[in-house]
């Protein structure tokens, strides 16, 4: 029972910390490559081709890489208008039914199709159809990764309502 605490714990950890870490530092990129633009537009007369598909590269990971993080501590949009009435351990099993079912299978469906699609796209060097000829390639690999993350948590979240539902054992995060 300890293991299967420590692992679920585990789990968590990795997107908390790709998250508390990697996607915030992402967001700063953003807001430093908009301000380049903004001064070199406004103030120097001398816009930059490269800094709107930059952004938006930056924004597509930021948003992808942050799907497993924002499971973790349960962000998504919920209507629980029902659900909060209900005792905590009928939540807790409707949770479990819905991620499964919801989640569990978009993830086996889409996971194989994204690594597909971006192994497609890394193995043909594919190649932004802009002046600035940027490599795609590099942004679409982010689309399995995360989804992987996006496994990784919902198995954590499973593993910790299995454990309440069966064991009674709360997981503090």
């Amino acid at each position: 029972m300890k293991a299967l605490i420590s692992f679920t714990r585990f789990l968590d950890q990795i997107n908390r910390r790709l998250g508390d870490w990697f996607v915030s530092w992402i967001m700063l990129g953003i807001i430093g490559v908009i301000l380049f633009e903004v001064i070199t537009r406004r103030f120097i007369g001398s816009p930059q081709i490269w800094t709107q598909e930059i952004i938006t590269y930056l924004f597509c990971a930021h948003f992808v890489l942050a799907l497993g993080y924002t499971l973790h501590f349960k962000d998504h949009v919920i209507a629980d208008v029902l659900t909060s009435l209900m005792p905590k351990k009928v939540q807790v099993v409707l949770e479990t039914i819905t991620y499964f079912f919801f989640i569990g299978i978009f993830l086996y469906v889409m996971t194989p199709t994204a690594i597909k699609f971006s192994e497609r796209a890394w193995r043909y060097g594919e190649r932004a159809a802009t002046s600035f000829n940027s490599p795609i390639y590099l942004v679409k690999v982010l689309i399995p990764v995360s989804l992987i993350l996006l496994t990784i948590q919902l198995v954590a979240i499973l593993l910790k309502n299995g454990l309440f539902i069966f064991g009674g054992k709360k997981i503090e995060e």
